[in-house]
């Protein structure tokens, strides 16, 4: 019920959708962490949904998947639905996506946005937002921008592959979007490479010029 209380209150926080982003998730340390096996998450994940939709949307829920409630009702709720964009990077997990959510994200594979769109048609569905992922820092130009990262990439950032990253001036990561908006992708997920708060703000300035560029195409 703390999620949807949580969810409930951000979303009535600012006008428009709230966007609430999940994932299967995998890894026993994330699971064990928090009390749950990891074997069965799958169904968990799906019945765990299918309440939270309901208390966002006001009914009355009582059920015994993935918990048991009785009469339970959620508060405050949303002023508008709540969108739901799913994660997901192997075939199944794309295909839940298309079945489940909204929207999807990818966060690698460009290349597996065909297989989401052949899955919404296979569930009679639309095709939802088609978001993917980049770890990036929009610099005053490429020298700039790779003098903040480079230190950072050094030490194995996150583990993720050079693609899942854009490091570049406005020019460079403008092109970047642009590409993988012509690949099909509707929006793309940031998140800053540094720690450094003052660098993560001029980075984010930047991306309002990137913003500007594409608009302008």
């Amino acid at each position: 019920m703390s999620l949807v209380e949580q969810v409930g209150s951000l979303a009535s926080l600012a006008p428009g959708r709230f966007v609430l982003q999940c994932a299967l998730g995998g890894g026993e340390e994330q699971f064990g962490g928090m009390g749950v096996p990891l074997r069965g998450r799958v169904a968990r994940f799906e019945s765990t949904l299918a309440v939270l939709r309901r208390l966002l949307a006001g009914e009355e829920v009582t059920t015994e998947e993935p918990m048991p409630l009785r009469s339970a009702r959620g508060g405050p709720l949303p002023p508008v639905p709540v969108d739901v964009w799913i994660g997901a990077s192997a075939p199944a997990a794309i295909d839940r996506a298309a079945r489940l959510g909204d929207g999807w994200i990818a966060a690698e594979a460009a290349q597996q946005i065909e297989q989401y769109r052949a899955s919404c048609a296979a569930h009679g569905r639309p095709v939802g937002v088609s978001a993917i992922r980049r770890d990036l820092h929009v610099g005053a130009d490429p020298a700039d921008a790779w003098r903040v990262a480079d230190p950072i990439l050094a030490l194995g950032y996150r583990g993720l592959p050079p693609e899942s990253l854009v490091v570049g001036g406005v020019a460079e990561v403008t092109q970047a979007f642009a590409d993988l908006g012509d690949l099909g992708f509707s929006h793309v997920l940031v998140r800053h490479l540094p720690d450094d708060q003052g660098a993560v703000l001029a980075s984010y300035e930047r991306l309002g010029a990137v913003r500007s560029d594409l608009a302008g195409r």
